[in-house]
């Protein structure tokens, strides 16, 4: 069993003031639902396993209300393996905590899961 706190992180350059501040926010939960719905294979597109896989995970995330993914260890490879082949369109150290966060996930809760 693996354990991904699922963090929302604020982009430094806008205040939480600004009209920008909310569309700004890396928020896991939904940046994992963007990496599953991608085909690990763009060219091919996602077979029906990889259908199965995507859609017990994002049924993980759906339970998730504690702010942590708790996923089984096939489960957790699907994700790290399409975490790591996902090709981003901006850069952001908050992508790097992301896949940090995914790839280097144990059987502990997170410390400090909601920063």
């Amino acid at each position: 069993m693996k354990r991904i706190s699922l963090r929302v992180l604020p982009d430094p350059r806008f205040m939480p003031e600004s009209p920008e501040f909310g569309a700004n926010l890396l928020v896991w939960a939904e940046a994992i639902r963007q990496v599953i719905r991608r085909p690990l294979d763009q060219q091919r597109g996602a077979d029906i396993e990889e259908i199965r896989k995507g859609i017990h995970i994002l049924d993980a995330l759906d339970r998730a209300s504690d702010g942590v993914l708790e996923l089984e260890d096939g489960d957790w490879q699907h994700l790290r393996e399409k975490t790591l082949s996902m090709q981003w369109a901006f850069v952001d150290r908050r992508i790097v905590q992301f896949v940090d966060d995914i790839n280097l996930a144990t059987d502990q809760v997170p410390l400090n899961s909601s920063a």
